[in-house]
């Protein structure tokens, strides 16, 4: 009877260890509470001991036992591989899932959508939005000397140099990268996709001819990205563009406006075509001092590649698309005609 009494208070006090040990490997309080998955972010710190690790974890509520974490990290000589970045934990996460996050570095990231056609404010804006700064700190971030390129306008009626040069794509962005760094990328992007490119046209001759810089290429792509409605549209529109820059034709671009007017409206007036800016193509000759949009890809392409055509003039359709004509008459009997 005494063995009996003896064996059931042993098997009492296991199963209160094992119990115990159970409940300190959940998760930790903060995960408990958190609704849905990367609610709670922690930065580990470059060189952080395992000591500071496991108290950092516990006081922010990650885990529940600061000694089980040092135990069960010691016994699987993982101590080493504990890496430094910021991380975000998900309420389904225990104490074995988080040493396991830790040890392989999956640090915390964001996903960020630049739709073509965004302009740097815009741009601003998102980055700010889905991020933890500001839109003073990611504005500020542009004028970093680090983001600078030599065939950037460098005029000095561009409010941002790297209007135009920051690649419109969805961008996977570590949680630890700074907006410098994330401009970077995107700038970055656009070298690897399309400067060479755009430098290869620029040895032709038919550009030298043109007299075209890098940042004229991509002032054009931006002019295109914002005028076409359509992708089909886009070589055609480029090839306006290029016939009355030979012809030293007034561009008279309504995107060129819009850029210009200190608030955006939905349609140009002629009331607005008086605006007094270097980007109004309207009383401007040649090209805006840089690019109006970041442009995407089909315009990139339609800025190298334009339609070889005689049109000079286009105006738009309910539906999107436009009506191209080579004569001004033509051009307003097309108008009267739509009406």
């Amino acid at each position: 009877m005494k063995k009996t009494a003896v064996f059931f208070l042993l098997a009492v006090i296991v199963a209160g260890f094992y119990f115990r040990v159970d409940y300190q490997l959940q998760r930790g309080p903060a995960l408990e509470e958190a609704e849905g998955d990367f609610s709670v972010p922690i930065k580990i710190e470059r060189g952080s001991s395992l000591r500071e690790i496991a108290t950092q974890l516990q006081e922010e509520g990650i885990i529940r036992s600061r000694r089980i974490f040092e135990i069960y990290v010691l016994l699987n000589n993982y101590q080493g591989n504990l890496q430094a970045g910021t991380y975000i934990f998900s309420d389904n996460d225990d104490l074995l899932k988080v040493v396991d996050t830790l040890k392989e570095g999956e640090t915390a990231s964001y996903r960020i959508t630049i739709p073509e056609g965004f302009t740097v404010e815009e741009i601003i804006e998102r980055v700010s939005n889905v991020s933890d700064y500001s839109q003073e700190e990611v504005e500020e971030a542009l004028t970093n000397s680090s983001i600078e390129r030599e065939y950037f306008p460098g005029n000095d009626e561009v409010k941002y140099q790297s209007e135009g040069f920051l690649f419109p794509d969805t961008y996977i962005i570590p949680y630890d990268f700074t907006p410098e760094e994330i401009f970077q990328v995107m700038v970055t992007k656009f070298e690897n996709k399309w400067l060479s490119q755009i430098e290869n046209q620029l040895e032709k001759r038919e550009a030298a001819e043109k007299n075209l810089s890098v940042a004229d290429y991509v002032t054009i792509a931006s002019l295109i990205e914002k005028e076409a409605n359509l992708a089909t549209e886009k070589p055609r529109i480029a090839g306006v563009i290029y016939n009355r820059l030979e012809q030293d034709m007034r561009l008279q671009l309504d995107a060129s406006v819009q850029y210009a007017l200190p608030d955006r409206v939905t349609r140009v007036l002629y009331s607005h075509l008086e605006v007094d800016s270097s980007y109004n193509t309207y009383r401007n000759d040649g090209l805006p001092p840089g690019p109006i949009a970041s442009p995407g890809d089909e315009s990139l392409k339609a800025a190298l590649e334009p339609e070889e055509n005689d049109y000079l003039f286009y105006f738009a359709r309910p539906d999107g698309s436009h009506i191209f004509t080579s004569d001004y008459q033509e051009h307003l009997r097309r108008q009267r005609e739509e009406l």
